[in-house]
């Protein structure tokens, strides 16, 4: 059943209940249907969607992660259906929606022209069927090869989108984009519906569970070997630290905002840690726990430090990227070692030439699949994995 918030509630605590309720259902301790229907009542709109995608290849559509529906405090899958099947492939609003920067708001008339407003279907029948005639559009930068769209439907409010709402949906932007992470990264260690004893027990993942003053309470074998190692990442009596100074700077800071002072809610993030003795750089998702119902000793259970390995992600052969994508040998080498979360200087020293060599290959790499960006590039690599 969804989570019911009483509107009396000032904005602050119906903001950090919303917060709580994502990081939760993030870790799949609530539902997210009850996160959702937490959403419509902070931002006072009749409904939303939540559409994560995967970037395609070429011209085509990015191919769907996966995609939330929801009205009221009901999911709607037949809304999600008849998009899809019937709309979205030839919905002239989703070149510009994924061109949208990170965290930008448009309303959805701005998205097409005064030609599509008078003959597009999309415009003219399915906004209408999922009543969404006002709605706002916001863009979210994904990991790597991936981002995120979110739809507000038509504002309750008398007047229309007020600031307020527009602020709310603002502060909200870095939370789902947590959620999303998160998500994603348990579902790539295969681990969506374990409980935190069984991801201490998941050998795909490194996990660290932290207390409420940000100190290790335990850790998996995965990230227990990650520490005793020190490679980039190592255990300073007790706390986490990277060795070198920026990113330990940026530890620190995020490990605070996971684990504020007072009993605040936490706020999660991100940060990456690069390794002398390793291709590729370990990245930290670290995220706050609170109140975790039942769990052993969750009233001591601050954060997690869930922990991807970068130089373990499955390789795609570079001949099949030459073949497929038509590069040289020489820059489907440089194109696999980068899409694998390589520096250049990592590439460099991998595929054994020099950084400004690398550098000529990426960008004959860019301009033959007519790209500009190495998320794009991830993208066009991993997919060929499948």
């Amino acid at each position: 059943m969804p989570v019911a918030v009483s509107y009396e509630m000032g904005a602050e605590d119906r903001f950090e209940t919303v917060v709580e309720n994502l990081y939760k259902a993030a870790l799949g301790d609530v539902t997210w249907v009850s996160a959702a229907a937490l959403i419509n009542d902070l931002i006072r709109t009749s409904g939303h969607s939540v559409t994560n995608f995967e970037t395609g290849r070429g011209g085509e559509r990015p191919r769907i992660h996966w995609s939330r529906f929801f009205v009221g405090t009901e999911r709607r899958p037949d809304l999600e259906q008849s998009y899809f099947s019937s709309f979205y492939p030839h919905d002239e609003a989703v070149p510009r929606l994924l061109g949208l920067r990170d965290c930008e708001l448009v309303h959805k008339s701005d998205l097409y022209t005064d030609r599509e407003k008078k003959k597009s279907s999309e415009y003219n029948q399915y906004y209408r069927l999922y009543n969404a005639q006002d709605a706002l559009y916001m863009g979210i930068d994904g990991p790597e090869d991936s981002g995120m769209i979110m739809c507000f439907v038509n504002s309750i409010e008398r007047g229309g989108w007020g600031h307020d709402q527009i602020k709310a949906i603002r502060r909200l932007a870095p939370h789902m984009r947590q959620f999303v992470r998160v998500r994603r990264v348990l579902a790539d260690a295969s681990a969506t519906s374990a409980s935190l004893a069984d991801l201490l027990d998941n050998r795909q993942l490194g996990l660290i569970q932290l207390d409420r003053g940000g100190r290790i309470l335990e850790a998996n074998d995965r990230a227990r070997d990650i520490l005793r190692k020190g490679d980039g990442l190592h255990d300073h009596g007790g706390e986490l630290a990277a060795r070198h100074k920026e990113e330990d700077g940026e530890l620190r800071r995020l490990l605070a905002g996971a684990v504020p002072s007072l009993g605040d809610q936490g706020a999660g993030g991100f940060v990456k840690i690069t390794r002398r003795r390793a291709p590729a750089p370990l990245i930290l998702e670290i995220h706050p726990v609170r109140h975790m119902g039942a769990l052993i000793d969750s009233r001591q259970l601050g954060a997690l430090v869930l922990i991807v390995d970068l130089a373990t992600r499955p390789r795609v052969a570079p001949g099949l990227v030459a073949d497929l994508l038509g590069l040289t040998p020489a820059e489907s080498r440089v194109a696999v070692a980068v899409a694998a979360g390589q520096t250049v200087a990592g590439a460099a020293h991998e595929v054994g030439c020099a950084e400004s060599t690398v550098r000529t290959h990426l960008k004959r790499v860019y301009r033959k699949l007519g790209i500009c960006k190495q998320t794009e590039l991830v993208g066009r690599v991993v997919s060929l994995g499948g």
